[in-house]
């Protein structure tokens, strides 16, 4: 299954010396607004929960409709990655409202909180690429192509086999941005995909999953 990353750099006020131990002292209850708890994983590991309303359409006997409120539930898991001196989030699945996250750990933390996503527009961790027996690029999306002074393009590139920009002659010479790009992994045997998008979201999937996450998270300090 492929499973949605982002990562956040995170900066926690002076005065807060354990931001898991902040997290415990706002569980989600039956009246709360919004909530967290521990979530399967490592120690760090954290399931954000909000409550919305939403307005149910009924027909009565009549055929006539009446409206009804009720609570829906929504949750995104997240975990904290303490990298030295530096704090991030990785966000799993993550869903527009990681700002309801944000600010809910903002208000938790207090003034001085701060989280910028990782991106990763001029480059892709590098770790990964050294430490696996080998990968191939299977897709690649690029933009802003300058084919002329006022002609740009969009375009997009698969192989199952595997290729690599330098033989995409299309591309040669050309000025554009990666707006994605997409590889398979093979280390001892197993085999993992990841692809990397240029606002951060991070896809990942195979048997080298746990471990393409722990390889990418060695780079992070590189991408702030």
């Amino acid at each position: 299954m492929q499973i949605r990353y982002r990562w956040f750099r995170i900066q926690l006020p002076t005065r807060v010396l354990d931001l898991g131990a902040l997290i415990t002292t706002c569980p989600f209850e039956s009246t709360s607004a919004y909530g967290f708890a521990r979530a399967a994983g490592d120690g760090a590991s954290y399931r954000f929960m909000w409550r919305s309303r939403v307005v149910v359409t009924r027909l009565d006997a009549e055929g006539a409709p009446t409206y009804e409120q009720i609570d829906s539930i929504s949750f995104t898991d997240f975990v904290v990655v303490e990298l030295d001196d530096l704090l991030f989030l990785r966000i799993e699945n993550p869903s527009r409202n990681i700002r309801d996250l944000l600010n809910a750990l903002e208000k938790l933390t207090g003034m001085g909180f701060t989280a910028k996503p990782v991106t990763f527009e001029r480059g892709r961790p590098s770790t990964i690429f050294d430490s696996v027996d080998s990968s191939k690029l299977v897709g690649l999306k690029v933009i802003g192509a300058v084919l002329d002074h006022d002609l740009v393009a969009r375009m997009e590139f698969a192989s199952k086999e595997g290729t690599a920009i330098e033989r995409i002659s299309v591309l040669a010479g050309l000025k554009y941005k990666v707006e994605f790009a997409a590889f398979e992994l093979f280390l001892t045997g197993l085999k993992g995909q990841i692809s990397f998008a240029a606002n951060g979201t991070v896809k990942i999937s195979g048997q080298l999953a746990p471990k393409i996450i722990n390889l990418i998270e060695q780079d992070l300090p590189h991408f702030i």
